[in-house]
């Protein structure tokens, strides 16, 4: 498990990276090694916040604070489990004033007791378990980390790959079908239409030799070879939702 730490306070960082070291030490040869990253200001983090499966905050000298800045990793795609450690600010009863609720915000208060610290830790391996699968789409200016089925389709234009994600977005990526489709193909929902397209089977209304009908009404160009993965993933598709 990768940490990172994002405290203003540094005493109170260093503390936490000798706790967190003497938590890996005993977890080693059962949870696994716990590999640990620092961080004095939430800006550096913020570039990079996706390879990190847990997060230590407490920010309070500035903007954002650390509930500020946990919300903002959460609209960035962040779904790994986020512990916001209380000192000057009592982020549970703020997260209460504001009427915030979120299953993967943890809480600690400041002095940390070994104790609580390795009772939150299970806790957010329990979360860390269940954690869905993101995908990354980097854009020119932006990128984004959706889950399988915020993705509909995706079409080629040009040199790009256009994907239409469920709430409306497209996202336009400079790639082609058979790349994007490498960097996804281990979700079973995904299918190649064509050389062109491809598409998520959960949004599908029909498949044909040589077109696939979206529930939507998006006809998609697709071949006789396709059509049996399209049964084969619907199938899967099926069997899922009858368990």
């Amino acid at each position: 498990m990768h940490i990172a730490v994002c405290d203003d306070n540094v005493a109170d960082r260093k503390q936490l990276e000798r706790l967190l070291k003497r938590e890996s030490d005993k977890r080693k040869d059962d949870t696994g090694v716990l590999y640990t990253s620092s961080y004095g200001n939430s800006g550096v983090l913020a570039k990079n916040p996706m390879p990190y499966d847990l997060f230590f905050i407490d920010m309070t000298e500035g903007e954002p604070d650390g509930l500020t800045f946990a919300l903002e990793l959460i609209q960035a795609g962040v779904t790994a489990p986020i512990v916001l450690c209380s000192s000057k600010i009592d982020y549970s009863a703020l997260m209460r004033s504001k009427n915030i609720c979120f299953s993967n915000i943890l809480h600690l208060n400041k002095p940390i007791i070994t104790a609580e610290l390795s009772a939150t830790i299970d806790k957010a391996l329990a979360i860390y378990s269940q954690k869905i699968p993101t995908i990354e789409l980097r854009s020119e200016t932006e990128t984004y980390y959706v889950t399988e089925d915020d993705i509909v389709y995706a079409i080629t234009s040009g040199n790009y790959v256009h994907v239409f994600l469920k709430d409306g977005r497209m996202v336009e990526l400079l790639t082609d079908m058979y790349n994007f489709f490498d960097q996804i193909c281990m979700f079973t929902h995904m299918v190649m239409c064509s050389d062109h397209a491809m598409c998520n089977v959960v949004y599908v209304d029909s498949c044909h030799p040589f077109k696939v009908i979206l529930k939507d009404g998006t006809v998609l160009k697709s071949t006789p070879f396709s059509l049996r993965h399209f049964k084969t993933a619907m199938e899967m598709y099926r069997s899922e939702l009858s368990r």
